[in-house]
């Protein structure tokens, strides 16, 4: 370990319990997207940089979704690293939580609040790691960019995908690194895409007790529901270099251990998730409207022309329905080198802290990381376990949390190397 990692370590022991804190108050601001509003999160973020003698620049296309942007250099010219992660937030069904979704508590070494685990562990690690990173940066090589942007959780049209399109000189590296869930135990080097698709089935309706008078708009969508099925079935023809890997039992068995039980079975398959259906006025009322969202993920190897047909083949069988895509046209599922540098040095740093070496994953979520990709830019993820990711009681392990500062902390000073 170089003097100015060992340097690093010291000043993290140092601030264990400021590191802890920050996340804590990072809970505390609430940022669920919808609505989206991430105003007040920013500007805490915006000030703990001031404080740390860091500028930064905020982009708004969204006057309610700001974006942060921030970049220092190194001592002499080298490589380029980002690091990335978003300010937005899952929504909350408060009456489900047995802790205060926005109060940060910590109950038996956890830390509890909507996006502990997606993903402000994540955020407040990258925004730590950037500031401490900087106290060194007379000892480092290159350029850090920091990156903490707005509406992930729909797409990023305000957010990272429009930082892309419109300002993508300041999003661009040599490499990302973002703190998304992914498990300590495991580091994501590619996702799959999702198609979100609305279904509305459109009837006359009546009363409840004529039937015989009009089809019902809510049968019509339980009947849709059940044929959807079908897109699970569709065979995929994935890279075998990427998922051969998980075939072997001991990589799949730390995949399911990490990211959930079944996971890796999941990573080449095609997955359907009836999110939303709405439709009926009361119970004696025949419904004449019935909307159905539907997130289908799609697995490396396949794209959205392989799997639009198969939607419309269905659709074409219920003559009352009409459909439209909510999700951007052009996103396909994305990866990196599971072999890359970074997945190499992240799994260094985290044996060298004194836990297991994370396996390479492919994820079934997509995140910002995928933007980045499409851009050539080698992207990866080390993060907090998924394990209550959106769920109710959200929270994250304080040494998961504390482990994973470290690893960004060493990760990002071996990439960009000492001076």
């Amino acid at each position: 370990m170089s003097p100015v990692e060992q340097d690093l370590l010291a000043r993290l022991e140092a601030a264990r319990e400021r590191s802890i804190g920050f996340l804590r108050d990072l809970l505390r601001v609430p940022s669920p997207n919808p609505p989206g509003d991430t105003r007040a999160a920013a500007t805490f973020l915006q000030r703990a940089l001031q404080e740390a003698g860091l500028n930064s620049e905020i982009f708004s296309p969204h006057p309610e979704m700001p974006n942060i942007v921030a970049r220092f250099d190194g001592a002499h010219p080298g490589r380029h690293l980002v690091l990335n992660g978003h300010i937005d937030v899952f929504p909350v069904a408060e009456h489900e939580w047995t802790r205060a979704p926005w109060g940060g508590e910590i109950v038996d070494g956890r830390i509890y609040g909507r996006g502990a685990c997606d993903m402000k562990c994540g955020l407040a690690s990258i925004t730590l790691a950037f500031m401490h990173l900087h106290a060194v940066r007379d000892r480092l090589k290159g350029r850090l960019t920091y990156t903490a942007v707005s509406d992930e959780e729909t797409f990023g049209p305000w957010g990272a995908r429009w930082m892309f399109e419109n300002r993508r000189d300041l999003m661009m590296g040599d490499c990302l690194l973002s703190g998304e869930p992914s498990s300590p135990l495991c580091v994501r080097f590619g996702e799959k895409s999702p198609i979100w698709i609305a279904i509305v089935v459109r009837t006359r309706g009546g009363h409840g007790a004529y039937t015989h008078m009009s089809k019902s708009a809510t049968k019509i969508a339980g009947a849709i529901v059940a044929a959807l099925e079908k897109v699970t079935e569709v065979p995929v023809r994935a890279p075998d270099n990427l998922v051969a890997m998980f075939r072997d039992p001991d990589i799949a068995a730390q995949v399911d251990e990490g990211c959930g039980a079944g996971h890796a079975g999941y990573i080449s398959k095609p997955t359907l998730n009836i999110g939303r259906v709405m439709g009926g006025l009361k119970m004696n009322v025949l419904p004449n409207e019935c909307r159905i969202e539907a997130d289908i993920r799609l697995p490396i190897g396949m794209t959205r022309n392989d799997m639009r047909p198969i939607i419309a083949e269905i659709l074409s069988r219920f003559p009352e329905a009409t459909w439209e895509e909510l999700s951007p046209p052009h996103d396909a599922p994305s990866w990196s080198d599971p072999d890359g540098e970074m997945m190499q040095i992240l799994q260094d740093t985290v044996v060298g802290l004194g836990r297991r070496r994370p396996v390479p994953v492919i994820t079934l979520g997509a995140t910002d990381t995928r933007l980045w990709r499409y851009n050539a830019v080698p992207a990866y993820v080390y993060g907090a376990s998924p394990e209550t990711m959106a769920a109710a009681d959200e929270n994250v392990l304080v040494e998961d949390y504390l482990h994973i500062l470290r690893t960004h902390v060493l990760a990002a000073a071996r990439y960009l190397g000492s001076a």
